[in-house]
């Protein structure tokens, strides 16, 4: 699991622009003249320890025969002064994910199941709702890219930490997240209970439990020999501490009730046989563990309507891809409170690396990966950009114009994530403009009339997909979008503005009224409702939105999946606001007539409207009794 930085998957996000310039002259300008040395790359990484409050990291860096650089740097332990080894143990978070899929492709191998297996076939009993179940099933596929259309795990499941939890216990504590929002198969949202049901598919095809399975199957023959899946007493010697942002607060270990989808405890060393197993193509110094042509699937998309308009860098069964340049790396990350991991390899070069860090600090990790993939690089030809292919004047015509977002991860966060993901396509003859509310512009150039790469990148990531339903369709990395027209796109900025507008006047001019009225100074008053009852509207609002979103940024979020004074408090505060909107258009209703200040009385009138908007477009998006812990 994590919390989550997933780009490309998209949602990785905003974490890979980051810069690296800050990351020290040294590395960088040996990068491009000659072979970097181990101990400049090590300095450098020290450096943005330091520069981060990031206690410690282990790091793999390997080649297709061998592992090159194996080591800890920096502390496991910060007030026990314990160094990080190569045999120190990390929280890999969702990079435990692949093992899953990897063991449904050894199992299809042997025949015992296939990809494309319904879910029912299997775990009929398993609580899920597809509505289109009759016409396109939830498949096994679906699950590894996830596609099921299933809303992420809910606040409570990720808040769960019970260590003596079974598989099946935890799939019958989540069910209420697994609804399919869209055809399975036709859009992408990363959906963390996707791995469960697979494992709970695994575990009835192999008569094991899921654990031991991967055990036996794969770390074993892998010589992970430290990693595991549970919290044992030689997990607890080996594993380092986890840090909150500042380096020195640490995080309890956390026992995730989905242990497929993130609870792997694995050392640098288990890490660097894990990565050259994907290099030698599903196999390990001679043991052979998967066929080529599985690992292959796995680097691939096959479910989403992009896939039929061929090779997209994109989401395979829990593997993705991150350009690097003209390179395309796979591989996953992942994440814990307290803790971030990553790993990548480029195939046909051979190389790969692993990361973990042990703390959340998503700048650490994301300047560590960036040095690690210059060192990788660093002496390799890159490879040829695809020429460019005209665009069709039909197509531009049809696909010019505005898009939202349409596959949200988290259901009732797209209340608000809609708002932003929002994308311009202004078309040449032979070139794309893709821009955020006009907004910084990236430049993309066709491979095919509808498969689009940026323009310094070698795999296309922007597809125009066929029309569905009436819809005109693109998918920008994970993402799917639907366009819409410049009024709605334009409109919802400025909507916005004149609402929040409006409704921070009425606490501005309180404190005037107020004091006129302490003083009898304010004549023409009116009933006091009137005034009143739109302002309580606007504090509630304020203060729920104001809560939620503090709690929102927090380290140890999942406290909002537990009910408490916190949680509760922010529900009622949901619940005040509509009630006091109710009764300020009652008021401002009944009063029309009565003698008061007209501009007082219609200022109250504006407030009230733009809080009753506010109220059911909350209302809509299932903000109104908001309970965070169900």
């Amino acid at each position: 699991m994590r919390a989550h930085l997933s780009t490309t998957p998209k949602r990785t996000a905003a974490a890979l622009l980051l810069s690296f310039a800050a990351l020290g002259s040294t590395l960088g300008a040996d990068s491009k003249g000659g072979p970097t040395p181990i101990p400049d790359l090590q300095k450098a990484i020290e450096g943005v320890l330091k520069d981060t409050k990031t206690p410690g990291a282990a790091i793999a860096i390997v080649s297709r025969d061998k592992a090159e650089w194996v080591a800890g740097v920096g502390l496991a332990d910060v007030a026990a002064n314990r160094p990080v080894t190569a045999e120190t143990l990390f929280r890999i978070g969702s990079t435990s994910k692949a093992f899953a899929a990897l063991a449904a492709l050894q199992l299809q191998e042997e025949g015992k199941l296939k990809l494309t297996d319904t879910v029912r076939q299997w775990v009929p009993d398993l609580a899920f709702v597809n509505p289109w179940e009759a016409t396109d099933p939830l498949r096994l596929v679906h699950l590894m890219e996830h596609t099921t259309g299933f809303d992420d795990i809910h606040l409570r499941e990720y808040a769960l930490s019970n260590p003596t939890m079974t598989l099946k216990d935890a799939l019958v504590y989540g069910a209420s997240s697994r609804v399919s929002r869209w055809p399975p198969g036709s859009r992408m949202a990363y959906c963390n209970s996707g791995p469960a049901v697979l494992a709970a598919v695994i575990e009835k095809v192999s008569g094991r439990r899921f654990e031991d399975y991967v055990q036996d199957h794969f770390f074993n023959p892998l010589h992970m020999d430290t990693a595991s899946y549970f919290y044992t007493p030689q997990v607890e010697r080996r594993l380092t501490k986890l840090y909150h942002r500042d380096g020195i607060t640490t995080f309890s270990y956390w026992h995730i009730a989905f242990r497929p989808a993130g609870a792997i405890n694995a050392s640098a060393k288990d890490m660097a046989n894990y990565v050259r197993f994907y290099l030698q193509r599903g196999s390990l110094d001679g043991t052979q563990l998967l066929q080529p042509a599985s690992i292959e699937r796995m680097e691939t998309t096959e479910t989403l309507p992009s896939a039929r308009l061929g090779k997209l860098a994109g989401y395979g069964l829990y593997n993705y891809a991150t350009p690097e340049g003209a390179f395309v790396f796979r591989g996953h990350n992942g994440g814990v409170l307290g803790g971030l991991t990553e790993m990548a390899y480029l195939s046909d070069y051979g190389r790969g690396y692993a990361v973990m860090i042990n703390s959340g600090k998503g700048e650490a990790l994301d300047r560590i990966t960036k040095l690690l993939r210059e060192y990788v690089i660093r002496d390799l030809t890159p490879p040829a950009l695809p020429p460019v292919t005209p665009i069709p004047a039909e197509v531009r015509r049809v696909y010019a114009g505005y898009y939202q977002g349409i596959s949200p991860r988290v259901q009732w966060l797209n209340a608000v994530q809609r708002l932003f993901e929002i994308k311009r396509l202004v078309f040449t003859s032979n070139a794309l403009s893709v821009t955020t509310y006009n907004l910084r512009p990236e430049r993309w150039v066709p491979m095919t009339d509808r498969l689009f790469r940026e323009e310094h990148q070698s795999q296309a990531s922007l597809a125009l997909l066929p029309r569905a339903d009436r819809q005109t369709l693109i998918q920008l990395g994970s993402g799917t979008y639907k366009k819409v027209s410049a009024l709605r796109v334009w409109g919802q900025p400025v909507a916005m503005v004149l609402i929040f507008m409006t409704m921070a006047s009425s606490p501005l001019f309180a404190p005037v009224w107020g004091l006129r009225k302490l003083l009898g100074k304010l004549h023409n008053a009116g009933p006091l409702s009137v005034r009143v009852l739109p302002l309580l509207s606007v504090v509630s609002c304020a203060a729920f939105w104001g809560i939620l979103i503090l709690e929102l940024v927090r380290e140890d979020l999942w406290a909002l999946g537990v009910c408490s004074w916190l949680t509760v408090g922010i529900m009622l505060l949901s619940l005040a606001f509509v009630l006091a909107v109710a009764a300020s258009i009652y008021a401002v209703w009944r009063e029309r007539s009565a003698p008061m200040n007209r501009i007082a009385y219609w200022h109250s009138a504006l407030v009230t409207l733009a809080a009753a908007t506010v109220a059911a477009y909350m209302g809509y998006w299932g903000l109104i009794g908001l309970r965070l812990w169900t």
